[in-house]
């Protein structure tokens, strides 16, 4: 396989802010993608899982116990992967349509 290489004559200067361009959009890129990542691992308690469903405590057991949602025990505390909940959620609306 060949590969092109161009040179081009650039002074110092245009080269430097080059590549500080080139560091500072790939620090965004990276920190956009860390914020969505965090956002999407954020875990909630079943009351917080409720109310963003707007169902209640006892539909929630239920649709828990029929794995309808992926559940995650910490001690005796149970909560739910916020990302998981507003997928199952899309999947759900999928269907009714």
């Amino acid at each position: 396989m060949r590969e092109t290489i161009q040179i081009e004559n650039i002074n110092s200067e245009d080269f430097k802010n080059e590549i500080i361009n080139g560091v500072v959009e790939r620090i965004k890129n990276l920190a956009q993608n860390f914020t969505s990542n965090q956002e999407d691992n954020i875990l909630l308690t079943r009351e917080e899982t409720a109310k963003l469903l707007s169902i209640s405590l006892v539909k929630l057991w239920s649709l828990t116990r029929d794995k309808k949602f992926p559940v995650y025990h910490i001690g005796k505390s149970v909560r739910y992967k916020k990302s998981e909940v507003l997928n199952v959620l899309k999947v759900i609306n999928n269907n009714d349509h």
